[in-house]
């Protein structure tokens, strides 16, 4: 049908528009194919509109093809208040219900509130926990029920209940949609600052002292719409991370990844098919990187007879039973098993890449994504992801993936060829970090075997060291004394925030580098048993 369409456009000179093509990706793959129809003659009123969502599968010379036209939700404090502000807000709305003081500054207060908990997901797990779709909806409903319980204040002479309003616009509205207790406890956070009586007491309440950048404030004297949109119009266009309550290195780091993710999409666009300045066209440029550097960096396999030898045969803690299963050490093989599953993939793959480029084998789909990717120096997706599982470590630049590959090889390894446990363990070296905690519980709790312990009843206990192991290799050339009990570990750091080491806590960054290494942590058990 909808070819028909475009083909009677064509012939007749009218305008044909496809929505949701996102849902035909098939179907748009042949587009330039009958955009371009040979032996016939297009009218030149003839025009084709094709809406769709963002779809990474979307065909690249169609999209090359056309005229591109795109509608994102506003960015920054500014442009999303002024948006509220020309949609939501009226001068209708602002003179709605009595007293119209405290209802134009309530109003601006919550609408700043949204503002910034939608802009605050820019920043990540900095921002949030876990990332919420907040949306106008949530603003409407929460005015909404403001304007019901100040119009019933107002009519029945009664107070303002700030507990009521915080808990529905806090707790209902917006809180319906997060998940974590610390979001939860954030977001409380800004209602318990900027839901209060303090926005109808002080004049020109200022939302955040703290930021100097710009003191953004509840303009309470403007009565007009237009006065409070010029208001909103002074507002910077760049925000500042103080007054989200974030630490300026967590500014720094939203930049990178943005300037990180607009790099990726220019390298995916980017022509790959045209030699290099060498002369060399692209796969000979892979190959010669592969025979050369890549396939002969890779760390030998794990032999199945050899470490299940060498596991029998591992040094166990004091008041374990050698017979039974030791958690650490079956921990061990599980995570030796993962890594020769990931280091399996990467061989065949590398190997598989060689001789498709030589012509031996059928260069398939996935090996062309392979050489593309390796040629942007990116790490191909079947090295880290499996049937839709994350089966390995996410790192962007294909050298850090390798030598993440290297350096989780080398720590199993020196524990299985020792035959005895390092002094620390770098804990984001394992690709089960939450299994080798839960290991390491459970082999305290059976060295507490004679006072009942269980399993069930046991919580995680950690007390931070005076050491630093800063390298991420796994390579440990520090020695300290090592407790009876539990595991130290390593390879942690703080992003926005800094250790004192004598104070033991946390305090404000002062250095511009926003990852700080953490000191070695002790991890133990204790019994929660009354």
């Amino acid at each position: 049908m909808a070819k028909k369409h475009i083909d009677d456009a064509m012939r007749d000179g009218f305008w044909v528009i496809l929505n949701n093509c996102h849902l035909s990706i098939d179907f748009m793959a042949e587009m330039e194919e009958i955009l371009n129809p040979k032996g016939k003659e297009i009218h030149e009123v003839f025009r084709l509109w094709i809406t769709c969502e963002p779809n990474k599968e979307f065909p690249l010379g169609l999209l090359q093809l056309a005229i591109k036209v795109t509608t994102e939700p506003p960015k920054g404090i500014a442009a999303g208040m002024a948006r509220t502000y020309s949609t939501l807000v009226t001068q209708d709305f602002i003179e709605k219900v009595e007293p119209y003081d405290k209802w134009r500054n309530i109003v601006f207060a919550i609408c700043f509130m949204h503002s910034i908990v939608y802009e605050r997901r820019k920043f990540g797990p900095l921002g949030f926990c876990i990332p919420y779709e907040f949306n106008s909806a949530d603003l409407e409903a929460s005015l909404i029920f403001c304007e019901n319980h100040m119009t019933n204040a107002f009519n029945n002479n009664l107070q303002i209940s700030w507990r009521a309003i915080r808990f529905i616009v806090c707790d209902v509205q917006y809180g319906g949609r997060i998940t974590d207790d610390l979001d939860r406890e954030m977001f409380n956070t800004y209602g318990e600052l900027w839901l209060a009586d303090k926005v109808f007491t002080e004049k020109e309440y200022k939302f955040m002292p703290q930021c100097t950048e710009y003191d953004y404030y509840i303009p309470g004297e403007l009565q007009e719409i237009v006065k409070l949109q010029e208001h909103i119009r002074d507002f910077p266009e760049k925000d500042s991370p103080t007054i989200f309550g974030l630490n300026v290195s967590a500014d720094l780091t939203f930049r990178l990844n943005e300037s990180q993710a607009m790099l990726n999409t220019l390298i995916d666009t980017m022509p790959k098919d045209a030699g290099g300045s060498s002369g060399k066209t692209k796969e000979d440029e892979v190959k010669e990187k592969l025979e050369g550097d890549l396939i002969k960096s890779l760390p030998p396999n794990f032999v199945e007879q050899d470490y299940k030898e060498k596991l029998s045969m591992m040094q166990i803690p004091r008041g374990l039973d050698p017979t039974k299963n030791v958690p650490l050490t079956n921990f061990l093989r599980q995570e030796i098993e993962q890594l020769q599953h990931v280091l399996a993939i990467v061989r065949k793959t590398m190997n598989d890449m060689v001789e498709a480029i030589n012509g031996t084998i059928i260069m398939t789909a996935d090996l062309v994504n392979a050489i593309n990717m390796v040629y942007d120096l990116r790490v191909p997706t079947k090295w880290q992801f499996q049937s839709g599982a994350e089966i390995s470590w996410l790192t962007p630049s294909l050298g850090g993936w390798i030598k993440g590959l290297i350096d989780r090889h080398y720590q199993l390894d020196n524990w299985l060829q020792k035959g005895q446990r390092p002094i620390s363990f770098w804990l984001t070296g394992f690709y089960n970090p939450q299994g080798f905690l839960t290991a390491a519980m459970q082999e305290v709790t059976r060295q507490h075997a004679d006072q009942k312990w269980s399993l069930d009843a046991v919580e995680p206990k950690t007390e931070v060291q005076k050491e630093i192991i800063g390298d991420e290799s796994g390579r440990i050339e520090k020695t300290f004394t090592v407790p009876t009990e539990g595991v130290c570990v390593h390879g942690l750091y703080l992003e926005g925030a800094a250790w004192s080491r004598n104070e033991k806590k946390l305090e404000d960054q002062v250095s511009k580098d926003p990852f700080q290494p953490f000191p070695v942590i002790h991890f133990t058990a204790q019994s929660t048993a009354p």
